[in-house]
């Protein structure tokens, strides 16, 4: 019997004891709360970017053509959801060297795979990179003022069509309230398509991508061509040299003709003076 009443209180000591920690660590933390008030970790709202990339390559003649092609299926590869082709131009004039240009609009979290993918292609065509750059434009404010006239455009319309719709007010206000409505509601459309050209510069990064040709070795064809182009040229210029002197010849000389009559004139009426 004693030892119950012995463990009996042993347990009722115990339970008092931690009644005791449990509420001092109640009270340390109520105490630390105020002491905290940044305790909770704080909302941080991320820059809205919108990124252009610009890159600049170097390549074999030969290969200019294939390797913006290959570029060009990259894109085709990820889908019109994820790549859209804005512009492809390419100058294959025949004896000049070639350049290329390609736009593209990438989704953002593509892009950094198709510039690496695009690099890798013009690297084992033999050519090599001249230029890379990368910018980006926060659009976080237009985004948060567009969304803020939006919100305010659509309560103007919803107050102006609840007058409308009650008929209240006579009619002067009722016709002045529908052009409100209408002039609210087209600015109301028009924050709406630039929000819509906000959010879509933000989801797809436009890509830029100018190619330019190596000048190829000279060959003996190549040198016999240009010496064959240069004296063709060379004759058409004294031909036209020749062409431009005969025709000024022709307009001239009627007036030579005219001012040596009147010299030979002048000559005899000179000589036939009497001297004094």
């Amino acid at each position: 019997m004693r030892k119950f009443l012995v463990l009996g209180c042993a347990a009722l000591l115990a339970a008092c004891s931690s009644n005791r920690q449990d509420s001092a660590r109640d009270t340390v933390a109520e105490a630390e709360a105020p002491a905290n008030p940044g305790a909770e970790p704080l909302k941080v709202a991320l820059p809205q970017l919108s990124y252009r990339y610009t890159l600049s390559f170097l390549l074999p003649e030969a290969r200019l053509a294939e390797t913006q092609d290959g570029h060009r299926a990259i894109c085709e590869r990820l889908g019109p959801a994820r790549c859209q082709l804005v512009m492809l131009t390419r100058n294959e004039a025949e004896g000049r060297i070639g350049d290329a240009l390609l736009k593209l609009r990438v989704t953002a979290a593509d892009a950094g795979y198709f510039t690496g993918e695009a690099a890798r292609q013009v690297t084992a065509a033999g050519g090599r990179a001249a230029n890379t750059d990368v910018a980006g434009e926060d659009v976080s404010k237009d985004l948060t003022d567009t969304a803020a006239r939006i919100r305010q455009r659509e309560l103007l319309v919803a107050r102006l069509t609840e007058t409308l719709r009650t008929r209240k007010g006579s009619v002067a206000d009722l016709v002045h309230a529908e052009h409100q409505v209408a002039a609210a509601q087209e600015e109301l459309d028009k924050a709406r398509s630039w929000q819509r050209e906000l959010q879509g510069r933000v989801a797809m990064a436009d890509v830029e991508i100018r190619y330019q040709a190596l000048a190829a070795p000279a060959s003996g064809a190549s040198v016999g061509a240009a010496l064959g182009e240069a004296a063709q040229g060379s004759a058409l210029a004294f031909v036209w040299g020749m062409q431009l002197l005969l025709s000024l010849a022709i307009y001239l000389l009627p007036w030579a003709a005219v001012f040596g009559a009147g010299v030979g004139v002048a000559t005899l009426l000179r000589r036939s003076k009497p001297v004094a």
